[in-house]
């Protein structure tokens, strides 16, 4: 009876550490930010989310999904969200953490092309490859929504930079270290070339919709964060997956 009662409490406490985890969606391809890989969230936000929750004595449990989907549920509540920029449509409905981490994104254009630029009105009449789901920030959202480019939406990066190749994009707009990555995976580097100037600089950051009320996860979240800065892993992490 003794064991059986030690056996019940072992998988109630498990049921309910399971239970009480904190589910994080994160974008399933997009390296080395985040991307999936044999089913588990892998990449420089995961591993940083698994420092700050670790540091914080809480579960997380880190989801990979298409980023469509994963802002789709975030709107409903269903999970937080890992990796995600700001702005101001976003910002009615997220509560959101300090930055985990800066991303500057680019323009790339193929080798051939003339395309000037250096502000976001040198992209008018222009059409542009994008992630499906994505905001690019504030400024350039906006741009977006008043059409002053076309745009075709894609699930991923090689996507995107096939569009390019092919002709049927002018640019694709992406962070540069993904970027890099895709054109050296694809052995396409000599083939595209970026523009110097960066269409923007966007932080990404963990969020939850408001109806969840998760203030005091983020206010803990902040702090834990804080903390492995200050003792060095945050950099180290960070090293292990950008390349200066």
């Amino acid at each position: 009876m003794f064991k059986l009662k030690l056996v019940f409490v072992f998988f109630f406490l498990f049921a309910f550490n399971s239970f009480s985890a904190e589910v994080i969606a994160l974008d399933s391809s997009y390296p080395p930010y985040m991307f999936e890989s044999k089913g588990k969230a892998e990449g420089l936000y995961p591993r940083l989310l698994d420092e700050v929750f670790q540091k914080m004595k809480m579960n997380a449990k880190l989801e990979p999904k298409p980023w469509a989907r994963v802002m789709r549920l975030a709107k409903r509540g269903k999970w937080g969200v890992g990796g995600i920029y700001k702005n101001s449509e976003r910002e009615k409905i997220f509560d959101y953490s300090n930055p985990i981490y800066q991303e500057e994104l680019l323009l790339f254009v193929k080798k051939s092309s003339t395309i000037k630029f250096s502000t976001l009105k040198d992209l008018k009449g222009k059409v542009l490859a994008l992630m499906r789901g994505w905001s690019y920030g504030t400024d350039f959202d906006r741009e977006k929504k008043k059409k002053v480019f076309r745009v075709i939406e894609t699930s991923n990066g090689e996507q995107s930079f096939t569009l390019l190749l092919k002709g049927r994009v002018d640019g694709v707009v992406m962070d540069g270290v993904s970027a890099k990555m895709i054109l050296e995976k694809n052995k396409w580097v000599t083939k595209v070339k970026e523009k110097e100037n960066p269409v923007a600089r966007n932080a990404a950051y963990i969020a939850f919709h408001k109806s969840t009320k998760k203030a005091d996860v983020i206010k803990k979240f902040n702090e834990a964060l804080r903390v492995i800065k200050k003792e060095g892993s945050y950099n180290k992490i960070i090293s292990n997956f950008i390349k200066e």
